[in-house]
C-alpha cells in the first residue's frame, strides 16, 4: 500500500492541472460523426473540398464533394429506419467508362494497398472504397483529417493506377 502524504497528492492534483492531463486535448478536440453529418462537411470545406449533402432516390444520405478533379462521395451507412443516426461512413470512387478494367489488376491493387479496396461495382465499373467507423461518439477532428489524407492520396493513386 502506497502512503502518499496529502501534501504531495495535492501537488501532483496542481501540477496535473496547470500542466494538462495526458489526453486531456483529445478529450476537448472536436468530433466528427456520421451521426452529424454538418461535421464532416464541415472538414471537407476546411480542406477546401466542395461538400453537399443529399439523398438517394430511397433516401439513404450521402456527401459529394471532389478532389483533383475527381468526384467522390462518402455514403452515410448504417443508419436507423429514418436514414438518420448513421454509424459509419463509406468513401467512394468509381470509374463508368472502364468496364473492361482487368479484374486481375483490381486483385493486385488489393493485394498491395491498406486500408482501401478495389473491386467492380454492379453496373461492373472499377470502384475504390474506404471505410471508417465514427460510431461510439465519433472520431477525433485530426484522426478523420488523416483518413481523409489517405483517401484523397489513394483516390490519385487508383486514378492513375486505372488509367495506365
Amino acid at each position: 500500500m502506497y502512503n502518499y502524504k496529502s501534501g504531495t497528492l495535492a501537488v501532483l492534483i496542481a501540477f496535473g492541472f496547470a500542466f494538462g492531463l495526458p489526453g486531456a486535448e483529445a478529450a476537448n478536440a472536436q468530433s466528427v460523426s456520421a451521426t452529424q453529418p454538418d461535421s464532416i462537411t464541415a472538414v471537407l470545406k476546411a480542406r477546401g473540398l466542395p461538400s453537399e449533402l443529399k439523398q438517394q432516390s430511397d433516401g439513404d444520405p450521402y456527401i459529394q464533394s471532389a478532389y483533383d478533379d475527381m468526384p467522390f462521395l462518402i455514403a452515410l451507412m448504417n443508419c436507423n429506419d429514418a436514414n438518420a443516426d448513421c454509424k459509419t461512413v463509406q468513401f467512394y470512387f468509381g470509374f463508368n467508362d472502364r468496364k473492361s478494367f482487368a479484374i486481375e489488376k483490381l486483385n493486385d491493387w488489393n493485394r498491395t494497398k491498406r486500408f482501401v479496396r478495389a473491386y467492380r461495382d454492379s453496373e461492373d465499373d472499377p470502384v475504390l472504397v474506404m471505410d471508417v467507423d465514427t460510431d461510439k461518439g465519433g472520431v477525433p477532428e485530426a484522426v478523420f483529417n488523416e483518413s481523409l489524407d489517405i483517401w484523397l492520396t489513394q483516390m490519385q493513386n487508383y486514378r492513375r493506377y486505372v488509367s495506365e
